[in-house]
């Protein structure tokens, strides 16, 4: 086969999978929404300059931004994320940042627990995560705790703890409705 027809099945070949990669919502279901985290946990655990830089030992940044890729890939539209200042956000909160960025609802993820005991050791933590998705009137539309016991490659553990943070919410997200 001359190379002049290969360079268009090699082209469709890389961009046919990136296209494929996004989910499209069911016609109804919630679609356009907003992030709100929470956190009972004030800090993690740093282990990188990476961390103590950017602010990624703050449990809350890492829970919004993961939990945001995680809904745009499962074809959602986040129009805005916040980190709630509260470990618990209030509905009054969250129902008037719905509202502002006149959203659907809202996603709550809260960092309930977090153990890393078995980090270096183990290659494992225990997580507990809410979830929660509340209406711009405030009503809690679907809640759920999410335990998990994320495994990460021993580089990871060994340089990154926030990976297990980040795969606990990839595994958690999956159940939003």
């Amino acid at each position: 086969m001359r190379p002049a027809r290969l360079l268009p099945l090699l082209l469709v070949s890389l961009v046919l999978p990136a296209c494929a990669a996004r989910q499209v919502r069911p016609e109804g279901a919630i679609r356009k929404v907003v992030v709100v985290s929470g956190s009972r946990v004030d800090v993690l655990p740093t282990g990188t300059f990476r961390q103590d830089i950017i602010g990624e030992s703050n449990p809350r940044t890492v829970l919004a931004r993961q939990t945001e890729a995680e809904l745009l890939s499962r074809g959602f539209e986040v129009v805005a994320t916040r980190q709630s200042a509260a470990p618990v956000p209030l509905t009054d909160e969250v129902s008037s940042f719905v509202q502002q960025n006149k959203a659907e609802a809202a996603v709550v993820v809260i960092l309930d627990w977090l153990d890393v005991s078995g980090a270096t050791v183990l290659g494992r933590v225990d997580v507990v995560l809410r979830l929660g998705m509340v209406d711009p009137n405030g009503q809690v539309i679907w809640t759920d705790t999410f335990r998990s016991q994320p495994v990460v490659s021993a580089y990871q553990s060994a340089t990154d703890w926030n990976s297990f943070l980040r795969r606990a919410v990839i595994d958690a997200v999956k159940v939003v409705p």
